[in-house]
């Protein structure tokens, strides 16, 4: 199994770019960091629109590295599913059986040592601050049930702040940088050039 990582500010177009890959090679796989948010049904309706779901500690991570290894060692996983309108995991989590090629997509795809260890590429987009902004409000209020003003409030007091601190320093781990505003096909063969190249040295050692 080869593990790609695409990681980089919300709404630069990480979601898009896997889509294409995933289509890219049939028996490929998306593991989505998004579905590893902390079930918040604890809480009351109003608190859980409070967290801050830009920072990294909103994730499960010792689920989210542990279902990794498990795909990984070839071994199927149960992954989460999260109701992002409710900010709470659905009961029945979507199985995931181990395939050729997995992406890891997310904010914090590059974040944690321990998934960057089991990646094989890791992959970092970027685009203006204005037109992810743009991008993420529209995909709010289409599919998660927000307005746009709670979209932008959301926006100057999590999500900008923490890309600055959490999300751009993974820059530095990237081994390709992709411009979130180019076409997400042409993006998606630039990772599997890149991806055939490792599988190429691996294959010449």
């Amino acid at each position: 199994m080869y593990c790609i990582g695409i990681a980089g500010r919300s709404g630069s177009g990480k979601t898009r770019v896997a889509t294409e890959l995933a289509h890219l090679w049939p028996r490929a796989g998306v593991l989505a960091t998004d579905a590893y948010y902390r079930d918040l049904s604890h809480l009351s309706a109003a608190e859980r629109g409070a967290v801050n779901f830009d920072a990294p500690a909103a994730l499960d991570w010792e689920l989210l590295v542990a279902d990794l290894a498990r795909l990984r060692s070839g071994v199927p996983a149960r992954v989460p599913r999260y109701d992002f309108a409710t900010h709470t995991r659905m009961p029945e989590p979507a199985p995931l059986a181990p395939r050729e090629v997995l992406i890891v997509e997310g904010l914090f795809a590059l974040f944690d040592r321990r998934v960057r260890k089991m990646l094989d590429l890791a992959v970092f987009i970027d685009a203006s601050e204005q037109e992810c902004l743009r991008r993420r409000i529209e995909r709010d209020v289409a599919s998660r049930g927000r307005t746009e003003a709670f979209a932008r409030a959301q926006w100057e007091r999590h999500a900008a702040p923490m890309y600055q601190r959490h999300v751009f320093p993974t820059k530095a781990y990237a081994d390709l940088l992709l411009d979130g505003t180019a076409p997400p096909a042409g993006s998606a063969r630039s990772v599997a050039d890149a991806l055939a190249r490792i599988a190429a040295g691996s294959a010449a050692r």
